[in-house]
């Protein structure tokens, strides 16, 4: 269900050199938390709401599954 947002958050992290470390800081998040919904241990919604918040994004629900998409904030 959250395999597409996953791949959205890695690549967001990856191409902004971000840790899971510094978007559990940026997401009031325990690193642990996030590590766990990141590896699909945890299909918890509010969890990727507050990873989205936190990049400044926003997760919208598509063909059944989730997406990272740009705000209008970002845009």
């Amino acid at each position: 269900m959250f395999e597409v947002f996953r791949q959205n958050v890695k690549e967001y992290l990856k191409n902004n050199k971000m840790t899971y470390y510094q978007l559990g800081l940026k997401s009031d998040l325990a690193e642990g938390t996030i590590k766990c919904f990141m590896s699909g241990a945890n299909d918890s919604r509010r969890v990727a709401e507050r990873i989205a918040d936190a990049l400044g994004k926003k997760i919208i629900y598509s063909n059944g599954k989730y997406q990272l998409v740009e705000t209008e904030m970002t845009k």
